[in-house]
């Protein structure tokens, strides 16, 4: 293929990517088949994923944030405390305790910030050093953080600490060991160079993990219609609402003690991705077994948001960027 050619297909993948990551899932959905084919596959296409997104990190971006870690202290306590307190106090407005969408949303509220979300923030412009800073405490946290409030709502979420370690500890030392050889071998420059080809690698990837992931949406979609509608448009609704609250909360001015001046609006599109975009495999592993199976409905329904969101948001987070002339 000629370089132009190439360079015309890379530039529309990109300007497409939200599509392409919706058109992933909505594959794995109709072609259920092809879903389960992929689905063993999970785990390496996200190590892949996370190793390019970390390669799109400047180190004096990460070193910069590392220095000063209080406003990433501060997006740990909003998503792992914050928000499942007030998901469950506006919910209880208008749900009784034991409904189990109430308990649904609160777990999501609960979980973690998906692995991947360095790569998200790569395609929709955000603090993708300060996404990484987050992403990492919060998922070694999951296995303490969620029993516990998952006991607290009545329920059980059995995450083995083993498995998740390992889990976690394969995909952050693969990718995090092959940015760092990379980087190493060829240079920064290069990658600097190289850095519409990486967004058009990581647009591709996010769309096979969508496909992936939904491997058992399609077949309980058929089985249950109705419900899992609901719950695809519930757990929609919870993750742009949650994006809309994170990234509005951190506008204000109470963030002084942890970063000198009004928070920069990469960092709060970054807080708003983290907070409404959540590792919901590692939390539907957490629940399946447990005997709710409306419970582990709503949470196969809550990983299709995690392709759709971008849909809505990108032109938003756009906005946002150049009204702050980023």
């Amino acid at each position: 293929m000629p370089p132009s050619a190439r360079g015309a297909l890379t530039a529309l993948i990109r300007r497409h990517g939200a599509w392409l990551m919706a058109a992933g899932a909505g594959l794995g959905i109709l072609l259920p088949d092809l879903a389960a084919a992929a689905n063993p596959a999970l785990l390496p296409l996200s190590c892949l994923t996370m190793f390019l997104a970390l390669l799109r990190v400047e180190p004096t971006a990460f070193i910069a944030v590392l220095r000063r870690p209080g406003l990433g202290i501060v997006v740990i306590f909003w998503i792992l405390l914050a928000c499942p307190v007030l998901v469950w106090c506006l919910g209880r407005l208008v749900l009784p305790a034991d409904d189990v969408f109430l308990r649904a949303m609160t777990l999501i509220a609960a979980t973690p910030g998906m692995m991947s979300a360095a790569a998200y923030g790569v395609l929709l412009g955000t603090d993708v050093a300060l996404l990484t800073l987050v992403g990492l405490p919060t998922n070694i946290l999951a296995p303490v953080i969620l029993p516990a409030v998952a006991l607290l709502l009545g329920g059980g979420a059995a995450i083995d600490p083993a498995v998740t370690a390992l889990r976690l500890a394969v995909m952050i030392g693969a990718s995090f060991g092959g940015a760092f050889l990379v980087t190493a071998l060829i240079g920064r420059p290069r990658i600097r160079r190289a850095a519409p080809a990486i967004d058009t690698g990581i647009t591709l990837l996010v769309a096979a993990v969508g496909l992936a992931v939904m491997h058992g949406v399609g077949p309980a979609l058929v089985a249950a219609p109705g419900f899992m509608t609901l719950a695809i448009l519930s757990t929609l609704a919870l993750n742009l609402a949650l994006q809309a609250t994170g990234f509005a909360v951190f506008g204000f001015a109470i963030f002084g003690f942890a970063i000198p001046g009004p928070v920069p609006v990469q960092a709060r599109l970054s807080a708003a991705l983290v907070s409404g975009n959540r590792n919901m495999i590692l939390l539907l592993a957490a629940i399946s077994g447990q005997g709710d199976r409306p419970l582990e409905l709503i949470m196969a329904a809550g990983q299709l948001p995690l392709y759709l969101s971008p849909l809505i948001v990108a032109p938003l987070y756009r906005r946002a960027r150049m009204r702050a002339g980023r």
